[in-house]
C-alpha cells in the first residue's frame, strides 16, 4: 500500500513538472534565455532541467565561450511564442535587443530580467550573483563570483620595461575602443589599448594606415570560421598586416572569450598576459 501511495504521489508530481529526470524536486525556478550573454551565465548556474531553452546564438563558437555546452539545451530564436510554448517561471535576456517580444511577455505576465552587456571587468561578479539570485542558486553563484574577483584582485602588475600596446582587429577593419569589454581586459592585463589612445571608443573603424604609422607589439585577429569565407575577414589577411615585422599576430583560444563577461574573461586576460615576454623585455612576475 505504501509502494502504491509513492507511485501516485510520483506521477502528481511529474505531471505538475516539479520532477527532474533524476527523480529530484526542480531547485529553483524554471527558465528561458534569449540572449547569448545570459545564456551563459544560465548554463553556468542553473539545475538540471532548470534551463528550458537558450537563444540559437550560444552554440556559435564565434559568439559563445560554452558553444560544447549549449547543444545539451533547446535552442530559441528569441520569439515570444518559442516562449509561450515552454511557460518558463522566469526569462532573462539582455537589454539591447528583442524589446518587442521582451515587452510582449512582461504584458502577458513573464517575469522578464534584462542583463545589461558587460563593458568592464569589474561588472563580471556582480552579474554572476544576480542570476545566481534570479535562478535560487546564489551558493553557487557565490563561490564562482569570488572567485573570479580573487583571481582578478591577485593579478600581479607585469614586471616589463614598458606595458605592451595591443590592438584588437576584426573584421571590416574594427577594433575595439575605450568602453569595451576587450578595453577592460587589456588593462586587467597590464596593456595599452591602442585604439583607446588613438581615441576610438567602442567598436569603430580602424584605419590601417595607423598601424604602419605606429604598429602596436600585439594585434589580437579573430579565428576563421572553418567553411564560411567571408569578403568581410580578407582585410584580417592584408598585406600591410604582414608587413609588420615588429608586430606579433595572435589570437585566443577561446575567439568568444570576450564577447560576454563571465569566468571565462579570465582566460583572455591569462592569455593576453602570456603573450607579453614575447613582446617588450620582462622579468616574469610571480604569480602571473
Amino acid at each position: 500500500m505504501k509502494q502504491f501511495g509513492k507511485r501516485i504521489w510520483t506521477g502528481v508530481l511529474a505531471a505538475a513538472g516539479l520532477l527532474v529526470s533524476t527523480g529530484s524536486v526542480l531547485s529553483g525556478p524554471s527558465v528561458a534565455s534569449l540572449n547569448v550573454c545570459t545564456d551563459q551565465l544560465a548554463m553556468l548556474l542553473a539545475e538540471p532541467g532548470q534551463l528550458k531553452s537558450v537563444s540559437n546564438l550560444a552554440r556559435d563558437p564565434t559568439l559563445s565561450s560554452l558553444h560544447e555546452k549549449a547543444r545539451q539545451y533547446p535552442l530559441n530564436k528569441g520569439l515570444a511564442e518559442e516562449v509561450l510554448v515552454v511557460k518558463p517561471d522566469l526569462v532573462v535576456t539582455g537589454t539591447f535587443s528583442l524589446h518587442n517580444t521582451t515587452g510582449l511577455l512582461s504584458r502577458l505576465g513573464f517575469a522578464v530580467e534584462e542583463f545589461a552587456y558587460s563593458q568592464s571587468v569589474e561588472t563580471i561578479a556582480a552579474d554572476i550573483r544576480r542570476m545566481g539570485r534570479l535562478l535560487e542558486q546564489p551558493a553557487k553563484a557565490g563561490a564562482m563570483a569570488s572567485r573570479f574577483e580573487r583571481d582578478l584582485a591577485e593579478l600581479e602588475p607585469l614586471a616589463c620595461s614598458r606595458k605592451p600596446v595591443a590592438l584588437f582587429y576584426g573584421a571590416r577593419g574594427v577594433a575595439l575602443g575605450k568602453g569595451t569589454l576587450a578595453h577592460s581586459a587589456m588593462q586587467a592585463a597590464g596593456f595599452i589599448n591602442m585604439a583607446a589612445e588613438r581615441g576610438y571608443e567602442g567598436v569603430a573603424a580602424f584605419p590601417l594606415e595607423l598601424l604602419v604609422q605606429d604598429p602596436p607589439d600585439l594585434i589580437i585577429l579573430p579565428k576563421p570560421t572553418p567553411g564560411a569565407p567571408a569578403l568581410a575577414d580578407e582585410i584580417l589577411s592584408h598585406p600591410v598586416l604582414k608587413s609588420l615585422k615588429t608586430t606579433v599576430t595572435g589570437s585566443f583560444s577561446r575567439p568568444a572569450s570576450l564577447n560576454c563577461g563571465g569566468p571565462f574573461t579570465m582566460q583572455a586576460i591569462r592569455e593576453l598576459r602570456a603573450y607579453a615576454p614575447s613582446l617588450v623585455p620582462c622579468r616574469k612576475a610571480p604569480g602571473s
